[in-house]
């Protein structure tokens, strides 16, 4: 198998073009041309990953997260991506980079789609479209919670403790419709802050959980990675069943 059949298993997996247009997914570091050795699942590119690859003579891995780039321009004046850092370690070992990313959170049974499986969100509607019917963001009805038990039930689902709240999360009694986007979601809170009683999500910035305040909605955040980990597990899963073969998915546990 080459790089561009492995391509066309992913896509089928998780169509690419679902991804927000600014977004980088896709082959990355390498060529279509290659052939594959092995292959690595791995939420981000780090040197541990690089190491594992070493290891066991793999040249292939599919990241979650998009490498480190930096756009510059070129001699015409036009812009280009330009691999930087630790992606230059990659390229130079001539190892193949995919990245799947947004267009992973945004599929039927992606990294959205498990979470609303995990917290049994029902009624359940899509926001934050990259397009049509697709979003990276999911909000709907769950069974009547205190604000003390639902996080429990985030440490539970989730696997973690790292969980910071706003203020008005302390006040909320009942929380009966819940909003989640996996990775960092706050961009997006203008079009749920009236429309749910909490929002889950990673990386909140301080001026939104003062907008939320202000607003009447409960905010609760997780470790970036802790909300992806879910669908991404899954999607190890379905590719190894695709390509008979064992994968391995790689992410920090520090993080989680």
């Amino acid at each position: 198998m080459n790089v561009a059949e492995l391509v066309k298993v992913i896509n089928e997996i998780t169509p690419l073009n679902f991804a927000f247009d600014d977004d980088k997914v896709g082959l990355l570091i390498g060529s279509e041309e290659n052939d594959v050795s092995g292959i690595l699942v791995a939420h981000d590119l780090e040197n541990a990953v690089l190491e594992q690859l070493d290891k066991e003579n793999i040249n292939t891995v599919i990241t979650y997260h998009p490498v480190p780039m930096k756009e510059t321009l070129d001699t015409t004046g036009e812009y280009r991506d330009e691999l930087i850092g630790l992606s230059l370690e990659f390229d130079n070992k001539n190892i193949n980079v995919i990245s799947i990313h947004t267009a992973q959170d945004v599929k039927n049974n992606g990294n959205a789609d498990s979470l609303v499986e995990l917290f049994n969100i029902r009624d359940v509607k899509v926001f934050a479209n990259t397009q049509e019917d697709f979003g990276a963001g999911r909000i709907g009805i769950i069974d009547p919670v205190s604000n003390i038990d639902f996080i429990k039930l985030v440490e539970k689902n989730l696997n973690t403790k790292i969980i910071r709240t706003n203020a008005y999360f302390e006040n909320i009694e009942v929380i009966n419709k819940l909003a989640i986007l996996p990775g960092s979601g706050t961009q997006f809170i203008d079009e749920i802050i009236n429309e749910a009683d909490v929002f889950l999500t990673g990386d909140i910035s301080h001026r939104y959980f003062l907008l939320a305040d202000d607003n009447g909605l409960g905010l609760v955040q997780v470790n970036h990675i802790s909300t992806e980990i879910p669908g991404m597990s899954k999607f190890v899963d379905i590719l190894a069943n695709e390509l008979n073969m064992k994968v391995e998915y790689f992410y920090n546990k520090n993080y989680e």
